[in-house]
Order: structure tokens, then C-alpha cells, then sequence
């Protein structure tokens, strides 16, 4: 049965949100210190790293796929700026990059406190979204839906533009119901607003315009002469004029560097660490088909039961087809068919899901009070129902953040490293241009090291010498003589050893499982475990006392050695 959509007006029913919205902030503020101040997501660093070269006075004109949320964090970041000067902490911008180099944390913890927020809005705009097409307690319940997902919860305490973009895209959604029904200019201008915003954010974001234009047919279509009414329009060109001006304002490199293929594929231009790796978390050792691997993912992410009641929801509405059915129907499509049929053979990430986890959650908000119906006991069976779709999803949740809480493998991996192998030592481990992996265990160079590092950097890449330097103006003593590996050139064991490698740390799984490895990987794991002069010294499990991250492998190249416990 259809009703008259309204928005939150009964003061106990905004009291009821608010309180879904403050939950939602909590959890995704819950374990936001995870494994600093040591940074194991990749995607953070790019993000952070922008901000810093934009304060350092450079500007990453190719990398245009993602952009927008590193203005927010170097506006934070510049805050942060006065605030130690104001306190005397620092008294130059190079003591404030040597601050960030030394212990980066508080930059983190910024970045991710403002993911929790954009992730909190979102759980407040799908509630929004939900109760302008359905009513208030649809809008209720699209709300906790998004607010206990697993995914996005996971998401929200990262540095990353996937949140924010989607937060995006779920306003341009409810503008773009606003012009369905209303059509004012002010919900033009907001919603192309919105959609450059979404678009600067993450490239993907620009296919929310599909539900904004569709809107506008509806608009048009309600006035005398429809065709021209669509075309001339001057609501819809001063909308669009606003998401390019926006949009070239926000990424003027999109005018250079625009690749409408490049939607779901590797990133380009590497941040300021050099860290050049990004993406090889995720390369399994088949590609699987992009299409169902999607729907696992939201399948993962929701539980089942929830899963189940939006694809009823889906249909539903795709039996209804009002017009606020074919907007929200529309995007989520169209996103669908994209990250299945354009992502990168190597990269494709659950991540890309989000947008159209917004809109299952509305629409299963709609179908439970549907199925609910009216009268006295509808709200007891909708808050029933609704206990019985969200007790998977949030119990996940509550154990994947309470894991973030747990020190992780490498940070264990390098307590232990730094308390039982001598300094000074040379080691194999992986690496990018100028440091550790950040998927690896973070050891630090000796200044030897660094000192080799910058005389070959300012030579290639000044950039890195310049982060180099700072690396070493702040270095505390010890360290090791690290040799860098990346998994795409993986040379023979034996070359290793005749370098005088004496310790390999290593990701055994990831070594072994990744195609981009080409077996190499795999077969260095196996001359090492089978050398006789190659003795396993250690291993951290992932798992162990809840901690998170990769398992980790210590060998010694050593024919004397004796097993270290």
C-alpha cells in the first residue's frame, strides 16, 4: 500500500532518529586508534599524503579520480598548523612535516574522526531519502539499516573518499526527489551541487546524475509543451553549470586527465612516501566473476535476511514505479553494471558497493512497512521484524570494530623484531620506492641507510629525497639495512642470499595466493621453508588474541641458528 510520504515532524519520532544517528557515530568512532601510529590501510595514506603535498605548495593535477575530501583534511590539517603554533610545539611548516613524519597519528585521527562523520550523515541521509519517497518510519528503518551495516561501518573508520562520496550521492538523491515532485530551482541547484560534489570526491560519483536527470524528465513532463520544457529549462542548465564550475574548481586536473573507463581502476601518481603498491591487498589468484562477486558482497554485508527483504524491496518497486521507485532503482542499477562491468582485472573492492547499499537499505525500510501494514500492532511487528533483519549485521560489526581495538600482526611483528634481531642488520622485506611496505611490518632504516636512499632519490625523484631528509632529521638510532621487494619482481632466493640478506620478513599468504606474483612469490616461500640453511625464527597469526592483519614470517638465513620462541 502507498502513503502520502512526510518528513520527521513528531517530536518522539526525530528523538528515535537522532538516537539511530548517534548510535551510528559512536560505533564508527569505536577503535579509530587502530594500529596507529602505524598506518595499515593504503588508501589512508594517499588521502593524507595529498593534503601534505597541497600544503607543501604542490598540486597532483593527474590524479583525478579521487579528490575533494584531501581539501577537507588540509583545511584540518592547517588548523592543527596554528593550533601548535599558537602552543609553541612548532614555529615553522618544517617542523610541523618533521611532526608528521615522527608520529602522524593525530593527522589520522583527524581524517578518520571526519570519515565517522561523513559515514554518521549518510546513515541520517538515507533516513531522509527513505522517509521523503515512503514516510517517516521507512525513513526510520533505512536508517538503521545503513547504520549496522558491515561494510559500511568497516569504511567509516577509515581515511577514504568511498564515504563521503557516497554521503554525496545519497543528498543528490534527495534533491533529485525534491525536483520529481516539486521541481524549485533551489532542489536543482543543490542537487547539481551535490553531484559535482560527489563526482570531485570519487570519480564514480558523476553516475548520480542519472537519477537527477531523470527527475527533471518528471519535472518537465508535469508542464504545457513537455519536450521544449525539457530542453529549455533554465533550472537544469544552472544546475549543470553549477556541477562544472564545481567540479573544475574542485579537480581542474579532470579537464586534462579525464578517462570515463578509468572509474574502477588502479589510481594514478603516487603520494609523497613513494609507497607505489597500492592495491596488491587485494590480486587472488583468480579473477572471479565481477557480477556475482558484487552480490556476495552485499549479501556479506547486510546478512541474508536483510539481503533477501531488499531484493523483495527492489522488485516491489520495480513493480510500483513511481517515481521515486525508478530514481533510486535507476542509480543503483546503473552503479551495479558499472563496478561489475569496468573494474580493474587486478583491483575490485567491496568498497565500490556502498552506493547501492544505501539504496537496498531504503528500500527494505519501505518493504518491512509494507508488510507491516497500519493499525496497532504494525509498529510491535515492524520493530520485531526489524530486531530479527539487523541482529546478524550489527553483531558483525560490533566484533569487526572491537577487533580494531587489538594490536595487529605487524605492529606485533615489529615489537618483536626490534627486541630480538640486531640492529643494523640487512633485511628483505617488501617495500616501495623508499620504505617498508605499509602492508608489511613498518622496520625503519638505519641513517646509513636513509643516507644511501637520498643520494639516489635526488638524483631520480627529488620529491622522495625531500621526505627522506625529513625521515632522517628525525631519526631515533637503530634500525636495519632493508632491502625493498615488490611482488611483481620477485628475483631468485639465491640472488637474495648473495646480497648477504640475513633476515626476510615476509606475508606467506599473500605471497602464495597472489596472481601478480606469477608463481614467483610462491616459490621463494618454498626455497626458504625448505633450505637447510633457513631456519623460521618466528610467525604471528592472524587471529591471536583477536588481533588483525596478515600472518607474518621471520627467517634467518643462518645454518647455526636455533629455533627463537
Amino acid at each position: 500500500m502507498d502513503r502520502e510520504p512526510t518528513a520527521f515532524g513528531d517530536a518522539g519520532v526525530t528523538r528515535t532518529f537522532w538516537l539511530i544517528v548517534g548510535g551510528a557515530l559512536l560505533i564508527r568512532l569505536w577503535g579509530i586508534h587502530y594500529g596507529l601510529p602505524y598506518v595499515y590501510w593504503i588508501d589512508e595514506y594517499h588521502e593524507v599524503m595529498r593534503a601534505m603535498e597541497l600544503g607543501s605548495g604542490e598540486f597532483n593535477f593527474g590524479r583525478t579520480g579521487k579528490g575533494g575530501f584531501y581539501f577537507l583534511l588540509f583545511f584540518e590539517f592547517g588548523l592543527y598548523f596554528v593550533a601548535l603554533k599558537l602552543a609553541g610545539v612548532v614555529s615553522t611548516v618544517q617542523e610541523f612535516a618533521e611532526a608528521f613524519v615522527r608520529d602522524p597519528s593525530a593527522f589520522y585521527l583527524m581524517g578518520r574522526v571526519t570519515a565517522a562523520v561523513f559515514g554518521c550523515a549518510t546513515v541520517a541521509g538515507a533516513g531522509l531519502v527513505a522517509s521523503r519517497a515512503f514516510g517517516t518510519r521507512a525513513g526510520l528503518l533505512a536508517a538503521i539499516f545503513v547504520a549496522v551495516n558491515v561494510l559500511h561501518v568497516d569504511l567509516s573508520h577509515r581515511v577514504g573518499v568511498d564515504v563521503p562520496m557516497t554521503l554525496f550521492a545519497t543528498l543528490a538523491l534527495c534533491f533529485a526527489l525534491r525536483i520529481a515532485k516539486e521541481g524549485l530551482r533551489k532542489d536543482y541547484l543543490l542537487g547539481g551541487l551535490c553531484a559535482a560534489l560527489a563526482t570531485t570526491t570519487k570519480l564514480p560519483g558523476i553516475l548520480v546524475l542519472v537519477p537527477l536527470v531523470i527527475a527533471h524528465a518528471y519535472s518537465a513532463a508535469r508542464a504545457e509543451h513537455r519536450p521544449i520544457r525539457w530542453l529549455a529549462s533554465s533550472d537544469f542548465w544552472l544546475a549543470a553549470a553549477v556541477f562544472i564550475v564545481v567540479l573544475v574548481l574542485s579537480n581542474p586536473g579532470i579537464l586534462l586527465h579525464f578517462d570515463p573507463m578509468s572509474f574502477y581502476s588502479a589510481p594514478g601518481g603516487d603520494a609523497i612516501d613513494g609507497d607505489d603498491i597500492a592495491g596488491e591487498a587485494i590480486a587472488p589468484a583468480t579473477r572471479p566473476n565481477l557480477f556475482t562477486y558484487y552480490l556476495g558482497v552485499l549479501l556479506s554485508s547486510m546478512g541474508w535476511p536483510l539481503f533477501v527483504v531488499s531484493l523483495l524491496g527492489a522488485g516491489y518497486a520495480a513493480w510500483k514505479r513511481r517515481p521515486a521507485d525508478v530514481l533510486l532503482l535507476s542509480y543503483a542499477l546503473v552503479h551495479y553494471l558499472a563496478i561489475a562491468g569496468t573494474s580493474s582485472d587486478v583491483l575490485f573492492y567491496p568498497r565500490y558497493t556502498l552506493p547501492i547499499i544505501v539504496v537496498l537499505a531504503i528500500l527494505a525500510g519501505r518493504a518491512v512497512v509494507e508488510v507491516a501494514g497500519t493499525g496497532a500492532r504494525s509498529r510491535w511487528t515492524s520493530a520485531v521484524a526489524t530486531m530479527m533483519l539487523i541482529a546478524w549485521p550489527l553483531s558483525v560489526a560490533v566484533a569487526n570494530t572491537h577487533a580494531l581495538t587489538q594490536t595487529d600482526t605487524r605492529t606485533l611483528a615489529k615489537g618483536w623484531f626490534d627486541a630480538h634481531v640486531p640492529a643494523g642488520s640487512k633485511v628483505l622485506i617488501e617495500g616501495g620506492k623508499i620504505a617498508a611496505s605499509r602492508l608489511s611490518v613498518p622496520l625503519a632504516d638505519t641513517r646509513e641507510s636513509l643516507d644511501r636512499r637520498i643520494a639516489y632519490w635526488k638524483l631520480q625523484e627529488p620529491k622522495q629525497a625531500k621526505y627522506l631528509e625529513i625521515m632522517r632529521r628525525v631519526h631515533r638510532g637503530g634500525g636495519y639495512e632493508l632491502e625493498f621487494m615488490q611482488i611483481g619482481s620477485i628475483a631468485d632466493f639465491s640472488a637474495y642470499r648473495d646480497r648477504g640478506i640475513e633476515y626476510v620478513v615476509v606475508r606467506p599468504d599473500y605471497f602464495i595466493g597472489s596472481r601478480r606474483a606469477r608463481g614467483d612469490g610462491s616459490r621463494l616461500i618454498e626455497a626458504m621453508r625448505t633450505d637447510p640453511d633457513v631456519k623460521m625464527i618466528k610467525r604471528f597469526d592472524a587471529g591471536s588474541h583477536g588481533s588483525l592483519g596478515p600472518a607474518i614470517e621471520i627467517y634467518r638465513i643462518d645454518p647455526g641458528i636455533t629455533h627463537v620462541r
